[in-house]
């Protein structure tokens, strides 16, 4: 044995022998630490020192051994405490994105003794000073050892409720509220830990988070790790959680949520509703109605908000249908007329400008349980108190304001259209200012339409909605495109000239020609127009209309012309400039008359070949031209409505 130097320690002696072989041999390492254990069992810096040699030596079981001794023999060292508050956050801790040590303390805690774990947990949840370490630190306890105290569980959850108010968060999507939710919550719920009072508690903290966030479009819930700051199915979440408590609840409506055939889903809550809650009044099924059909009811109404958006950029807006041209304008009523919101969904009276089903079929969905929900007693009540507290109305502020639209209830929308200039906002104010007849400024939006048109990227088609609408129809879904918009704009002016024609049959022959122009666009339904104005030129001793060359291309328009030119001697067709000196008088020598014929007949030929230039480049020079004479026809159209 070598001599000992005098200023060391026995203890330390041993511990420098042991450490020289740490490198080099680890038996001999461990029979130099196993020997000054056995001399000083009560030296805290041996223990400790064993423990350091194992850990750095990876040795997870001898670690684990080590360090069950140092909690049991010196439970009150603060070396020891400030290692075990070194390695406890690493346990909360996702596994991905852990580095070698970090995987250490992991394995190395879980070869420790149940009953260690346990302690440390819970000692280390207590000592804890930071709110979101001991949350996780206490979820971890429960997660591990199920058995803990209830009371454990139900503090816990206060604590999360607590800190989410102390903390000031913003809104419910926060991190204290999502591990309440998503981790806490089904830990609670899959015992039998919570009376029927914190299962109604946990059931509308869960319904308003995952609400918010599928609702308001939220992503990243701030101070949580990457691996745990989002969700990635919020509504398939949403309906575990609430099958999970509605099963606790012994809910015979839990098993709607998941049914994938929405129209059976359906059919079951109307028949619960009117079965057994309508009829008995019972308070318990209410909200257990009214609980399930709210979370559909906004589940309808985000995929409806979904389908109003086109994936290439376009999207829809609910507008009046135009019927006609032969509807008759009258005096707007003193009292706006509504319809009920008891009144059911009379499908027929909406509809949609293309061949998509997606956004009617959403809207009459969420409309159902709407009335369902808001219709009825005792739901009514019920659902508009936990409409309130889960702040329901922030998300569905499109579909309410559709609804009221669809109610009639025109003038109440003003408010809701879009701040921001856009073809939407100019669009909404055309079919809300047509609909209480101040056809002005009806009018004045049109062009700001026209306007905005030309930066519309899609494109669309013509549709047979807008040019003839079923005779029920009372509003339709129009895709924000060019032509479809364009032809709306056109459906209205054409209403708005043919009844001021209707009024005042006398007026200058440009309603008569822009009516031609109009009905263009809304070909071949615009043929019964064009038939009317036919009629209205064969009675004129002579019809004026100058822009006939620059917006006249359909073929059928032109040779309708070239036949009254021919045939009807009592009417004047002054509609191109370069013949016109010839037309008035009537040449009646066959000489000089045959050669007005031919120069008329020239000039509709050249007509003729502009037949395939694109109507809506037609139709959006005409808005531009004659801007003034469409705004007096429309201005005059408003006044004869006021007397």
């Amino acid at each position: 044995m070598e001599p000992m130097e005098m200023s060391v320690t026995d203890e330390e002696y041993m511990m420098k022998k042991a450490k020289s072989f740490l490198e080099t041999d680890c038996y001999r390492c461990r029979s130099w630490l196993l020997t000054a254990k056995s001399m000083f069992p009560s030296n805290f810096g041996i223990h400790f020192e064993c423990y350091e040699i194992e850990k750095n030596l990876r040795c997870v079981q001898r670690a684990a051994r080590c360090f069950s001794c140092l909690l049991e023999d010196f439970p009150n060292e603060a070396i020891l405490w400030k290692e075990i508050e070194n390695f406890t956050p690493i346990l909360c801790m996702d596994t991905s994105s852990l580095s070698e040590e970090q995987t250490f303390f992991r394995k190395m805690f879980s070869a420790l003794p149940l009953t260690i774990q346990q302690k440390l947990l819970s000692v280390c949840a207590e000592r804890s000073e930071d709110t979101m370490e001991h949350c996780r630190l206490v979820l971890l306890l429960l997660n591990r050892f199920p058995q803990s105290s209830t009371e454990l569980a139900l503090k816990l959850m206060d604590t999360m409720i607590t800190a989410e108010k102390h903390n000031q968060c913003p809104n419910v999507i926060n991190c204290y509220r999502k591990i309440l939710v998503c981790d806490l919550g089904p830990l609670l719920v899959s015992t039998n830990t919570l009376s029927q009072k914190n299962l109604y508690k946990m059931l509308t903290k869960t319904t308003e988070f995952y609400i918010t966030y599928a609702m308001g479009g939220h992503s990243i819930i701030q101070n949580l790790p990457d691996t745990e700051n989002y969700i990635k199915t919020p509504w398939e979440d949403l309906f575990a959680s609430c099958e999970r408590i509605g099963k606790k609840l012994s809910w015979e409506l839990r098993s709607v949520l998941s049914q994938s055939d929405k129209r059976k889903a359906w059919k079951k809550v109307s028949s619960f509703a009117k079965k057994f809650v309508i009829a008995s009044n019972n308070s318990e099924l209410s909200k257990q109605l009214v609980f399930c059909g709210m979370i559909l009811f906004v589940r309808h109404v985000f995929d409806y908000n979904k389908s109003l958006k086109i994936e290439n950029g376009s999207e829809y807006l609910l507008v009046k249908a135009i019927k006609g041209p032969k509807v008759q304008i009258n005096k707007p009523p003193l009292k706006q007329a509504v319809l009920s919101i008891a009144t059911k969904l009379n499908e027929s009276l909406i509809g949609i400008t293309d061949e998509s089903s997606e956004v009617l079929d959403n809207f009459k969905m969420a409309f159902n349980y709407w009335e369902l929900l808001t219709n009825k007693e005792p739901m009514c009540t019920d659902y508009w108190k936990l409409s309130a507290q889960i702040k329901v109305d922030t998300f569905i502020g499109q579909f309410l304001n559709d609804i009221e639209f669809y109610q009639g209830k025109y003038k109440n929308l003003f408010k809701a259209v879009p701040v921001h200039e856009s073809i939407r906002k100019s669009l909404s104010l055309v079919t809300l200012y047509y609909c209480v007849q101040e056809f002005k400024k009806c009018t004045e939006h049109i062009f700001m339409v026209v306007e905005q048109i030309e930066n519309l990227s899609m494109y669309g088609s013509v549709s047979a909605e807008i040019a003839n609408p079923p005779e029920d129809r009372e509003m339709y879904f129009i895709q924000i495109a060019k032509l479809p918009v364009l032809q709306y704009c056109v459906k209205i002016m054409v209403q708005i000239l043919y009844n001021q024609l209707s009024n005042y049959p006398s007026t200058s022959d440009i309603l008569i020609g822009h009516l031609l122009v109009l009905s263009q666009m809304v070909w071949p339904e615009g043929k019964v127009i064009a038939e009317d104005m036919y009629n209205h030129i064969g009675k004129l001793p002579l019809f004026t209309y100058p822009q006939f060359s620059a917006y006249i291309t359909n073929i059928d328009i032109i040779e309708h012309f070239m036949a009254m030119f021919m045939e009807n001697d009592k009417c004047v067709l002054n509609v191109f400039p370069c013949v016109a000196s010839s037309l008035s008088p009537r040449i009646s020598t066959r000489g000089a008359g045959k050669g007005v014929k031919e120069e008329f007949r020239l000039a509709l030929k050249k007509q003729v070949s502009r037949w395939s230039e694109p109507i809506d480049e037609t139709m959006l020079l005409f808005f531009k031209n004659e801007r003034e004479s469409l705004m007096k026809t429309a201005t005059l159209m408003e006044k004869s409505l006021t007397f």
